[in-house]
């Protein structure tokens, strides 16, 4: 009799065991390794002129720093993060195991950067305003507002392989400047007089994500530090992250404002600009500012 009972134990202690296993296996939610890599910027947008005046490899690369942190958000759960410390320099960062593992989740989703307030995963805040250029011609502030996205995937063989895309569109002004001047900032707005898309919301909780506009202003500011022009007819590139607005059909007008309190205008037309895309706005501005805002109707007030 005691026999018989062992055995019976035995098979049913084994079977459980077979059961646990079997479960952790079938399991498509355990999660031992992610690939975060980052899609390249369509540059299709862009005239080949441009191409070939300025290194626009340089312009829409991305590579992650050490300072880098991507957030994770679990189907279920809070979210998680990863820190870059050991992938500097490299555009595909790759991470085994860790405390971070989220295991009783079934699909995970990722956004960049990491903000520990963010607590929904359908209502991701991400603001443009605050951009500032530091030099002619520089476009090293656009590493600080890259903001990427990819929405949930389940895990194969344990592996999530991400390919996130900039939630933002890269936007490029090469404007011919006729004096010599200092500039503090440039104006981006439309001759309307409807406002500019300035701040998004993303949500990361489907399989693809989703980017809705926010709150809007009445014009989209790049400050300017150490811009001046050396002589007369230069031509000068600035470089901004806007979020994706659709402006065909609209005037937009652009205004480079000088320290001396001054304004070189230019109206050109709006385009469609879509996240991870890379667009162009090109004009030669006027010093004749009372006529350009005749011309549209603008009234005094126009710009803040």
């Amino acid at each position: 009799m005691k026999k018989t009972v062992l055995i019976i134990a035995a098979a049913v202690t084994m079977l459980a065991a077979c059961e646990e296993a079997s479960d952790e296996m079938s399991s498509p939610g355990v999660l031992n390794h992610v690939s975060l890599g980052v899609k390249d910027v369509d540059i299709s947008d862009l005239p080949p002129r441009t191409k070939s005046e300025i290194t626009i490899s340089n312009v829409v690369a991305f590579a992650w720093s050490s300072t880098d942190i991507v957030g994770m958000f679990p189907n279920r759960g809070a979210q998680a993060y990863f820190e870059m410390t050991n992938h500097i320099g490299e555009t595909i960062a790759d991470f085994d195991g860790g405390g971070w593992a989220l295991k009783t989740a079934s699909e995970y989703a990722v956004y960049f950067p990491y903000d520990y307030d963010h607590r929904h995963k359908d209502d991701i805040p991400f603001d443009y305003r605050g951009q500032v250029q530091h030099g002619r011609n520089d476009y090293s502030h656009l590493a600080e507002w890259q903001y990427l996205a990819q929405g949930m995937q389940q895990p194969v063989n344990g592996a999530c392989n991400y390919s996130m895309e900039r939630i933002e569109a890269i936007v490029l002004f090469k404007l011919t400047i006729p004096d010599i001047i200092n500039c503090d900032k440039l104006c981006f707005r439309l001759a309307d007089g409807h406002k500019v898309v300035v701040s998004t919301r993303l949500d990361i909780s489907g399989s693809t994500y989703n980017i809705t506009s926010d709150e809007q202003a009445n014009q989209f500011t790049l400050d300017l530090e150490g811009v001046s022009t050396t002589e007369s007819g230069e031509t000068l590139y600035f470089y901004a992250m806007l979020p994706p607005q659709d402006l065909s059909g609209r005037t937009v007008i652009i205004s480079l404002h000088t320290t001396d309190g001054d304004n070189y205008l230019a109206a050109v037309d709006g385009k469609n600009m879509l996240n991870n895309h890379a667009y162009q706005y090109a004009a030669t501005l006027t010093s004749d500012y009372a006529s350009l805002m005749e011309q549209f109707g603008i009234e005094d007030g126009f710009w803040e």
